[in-house]
């Protein structure tokens, strides 16, 4: 026997015993058939049949009893166990009776008495198939709803992942591209290149390179140019400038570029000022621990020049003209622990800065340039 009830309520004994038989007859092997004598009796089982587990596919209600009606009944018997399908018994059609029961009570049927007995065991017959149907779609429904959620929820660990790993694609590029570039690139497929008319460009070179490098593990070496080049993108950072690239132990970075300004050489030269002065302040901590001096030299030059990304695999920012070689000859033709800018760098910082004039001085490629250390602020 499955643990499903058929509950039969009826004032008059002999009607109720007789549902309860006929009843019995036919669905009396798969279900159990009680009987309540009233609305009060009734509702007292229901919370005792459902406290216990059992289901309660189907009511029977006699409308006309003392007390409580069959459709209050049933309205109630609703609350406490909206799934059951209900069935009212009357003598007289009670419209106003019926309608209410059909709103507010699951009523799946109304039948006259006397009731006609293979007409009430087809109305039983299929009520019990449609609560088992309903109920298996319930169970489905909640299987689904929790299969949902399951998705939900990976989805939603899923979609934390991928923005995680877009938010380090993002920032590994811009690590790479300045960030107007990497916008144009992640939008486009592509950066297209273009000309400044104003861009100051530094370069920084430590000297002696090639013997220090000799004197310590490469553990170590690595180690020290993180060290300095980490302060040096702190330093550039501060002052608006872009960095370009290293190469072994040379710095290069540019102001004015993506985005123009009309600053970028008093940037460059107080970003130059600064490095100067942490590398001094940190070569004095390195003697104090007995370590060699890292001594280096920056040159700066503003001029035209073309910057962008070429090519399909790996992408660079770079930075290309003559303005990119005079800086490199700034560089290479200064002295350690100074700034030494061009003249045309000169002109744009000269309110801003004291220089020294050193003359021309003969660069590689460029025969002789005028060239200044910058001495102080003004």
């Amino acid at each position: 026997m499955e643990n499903g009830v058929i509950l039969c309520i009826d004032d008059e004994r002999v009607v109720l015993h007789g549902l309860q038989a006929q009843l019995g007859r036919d669905f009396g092997s798969k279900y159990a058939i009680e009987v309540a004598e009233s609305g009060e009796e009734a509702l007292e089982l229901v919370k005792e049949l459902l406290g216990a587990g059992n289901d309660l596919p189907i009511v029977i209600s006699d409308q006309l009893m003392p007390g409580i009606k069959g459709h209050e009944l049933l309205k109630q018997i609703h609350k406490l166990s909206p799934a059951t399908y209900t069935i009212l018994l009357t003598g007289q059609t009670d419209l106003e009776a019926v309608t209410e029961a059909v709103n507010h009570a699951n009523l799946y049927r109304y039948i006259s008495k006397p009731w006609e007995g293979p007409d009430l065991i087809l109305t039983v017959r299929e009520a019990l198939k449609g609560f088992y149907q309903d109920k298996q779609v319930e169970r489905q429904n909640k299987l689904l709803e929790r299969h949902n959620r399951e998705l939900e929820k990976l989805v939603a660990e899923r979609t934390k992942e991928l923005q995680e790993e877009k938010r380090k694609s993002d920032e590994l590029l811009l690590n790479i591209l300045p960030e107007e570039t990497a916008a144009e690139l992640k939008e486009k497929g592509e950066a297209t290149a273009r000309h400044y008319d104003m861009v100051t460009v530094l370069f920084t070179d430590f000297q002696a390179f090639t013997k220090l490098a000799t004197e310590i593990s490469p553990q170590e070496l690595i180690y020290t140019l993180n060290e300095c080049y980490s302060a040096f993108d702190d330093i550039i950072g501060r002052h608006e400038l872009e960095k370009i690239k290293t190469i072994g132990d040379a710095y290069m970075c540019a102001g004015g570029l993506p985005t123009e300004n009309s600053t970028n050489a008093r940037d460059a030269v107080s970003a130059a000022w600064e490095i100067q002065q942490w590398v001094t302040e940190w070569n004095e901590a390195r003697k104090a621990k007995g370590l060699n001096s890292w001594d280096v030299r920056i040159g700066i030059h503003t001029g035209k020049l073309i910057a962008g990304v070429i090519g399909k695999k790996k992408f660079a920012y770079d930075l290309w003209g003559d303005a990119v070689n005079i800086a490199a000859r700034m560089e290479t033709g200064g002295e350690t622990g100074k700034v030494n800018i061009s003249h045309a760098t000169y002109e744009l910082v000269k309110d801003s800065f004291r220089c020294e004039y050193r003359g021309k001085i003969e660069a590689k490629g460029k025969g002789e340039i005028d060239m200044y250390f910058v001495a102080d602020k003004i």
